[in-house]
């Protein structure tokens, strides 16, 4: 079964690798060479992503994470299946006349907390399930890796975690986490990180939740080959 410390201890394994191959060291390293004042070397270090290494876009996140916790799945033999970016339609679930029921009242509610149209499904990012509901896990991911200008940070994450509140309270996940990686805010706008964690420690005790803040310090002695 995948129970937290699964989850867990998979999420340390991707945080280590992000940490080590989030950015090409080897460009960063000769570029850094000739930077003289600290605040450049910081652009430098805020800027290295996307071409620069091997997570361009959250959906990268959620499917490195994905590899990994299939291999685990597979090398147990567990008879589990995952899927990303799913939308929760009700009517995909009709023969499953209970968990249907529950889960259109779940839509509905959410629909109501969150002031969005009859149109609007939830989406989980990435599901862990059995042959019969419920799902055995519903996972959520963020990703920061810049500080956007058209869309709320706190918004969005509020609305993900209502997402996994109210699929745990009407029993279509047994289980549910909010997995967050920040590879900006916190080095870059403390308020907003202060309002992130904040939201963050104040979640529901039935989400798991891990979160990761990379900062200067980790990145300097990567890139000066002391980690």
């Amino acid at each position: 079964m995948i129970l937290d410390n699964v989850i867990t201890s998979l999420w340390r394994e991707i945080i280590d690798w992000y940490i080590r191959k989030c950015r090409n060291w080897s460009i960063l390293s000769k570029l850094a060479s000739r930077v003289g004042s600290i605040e450049k070397r910081k652009q430098l270090l805020d800027t290295a992503y996307g071409l620069w290494g091997h997570i361009w876009h959250e959906s990268d996140l959620i499917l490195l994470f994905s590899h990994k916790l299939l291999e685990y799945i597979e090398s147990r033999k567990l008879d589990l299946h995952l899927h990303i970016n799913y939308e929760l339609k009700p009517t995909n679930f009709r023969v499953m006349k209970s968990f249907y029921r529950r889960l259109c009242e779940a839509v509905r509610y959410l629909r109501a907390k969150l002031k969005m149209s009859k149109r609007w499904f939830p989406e989980i990012d990435l599901i862990i399930a059995e042959d019969k509901p419920p799902f055995i896990y519903c996972l959520e991911f963020k990703y920061y890796h810049y500080l956007p200008a058209t869309w709320n940070i706190i918004d969005d994450l509020k609305r993900k975690i209502a997402v996994l509140e109210v699929s745990k309270m009407y029993n279509v996940c047994k289980s549910v986490g909010l997995l967050l990686l920040d590879d900006t805010i916190c080095r870059r706008d403390q308020l907003l990180c202060s309002e992130l964690k904040n939201i963050l420690g104040n979640v529901d005790k039935h989400i798991l939740v891990l979160d990761y803040y990379v900062s200067y310090n980790e990145l300097n002695s990567i890139l000066n080959g002391t980690k």
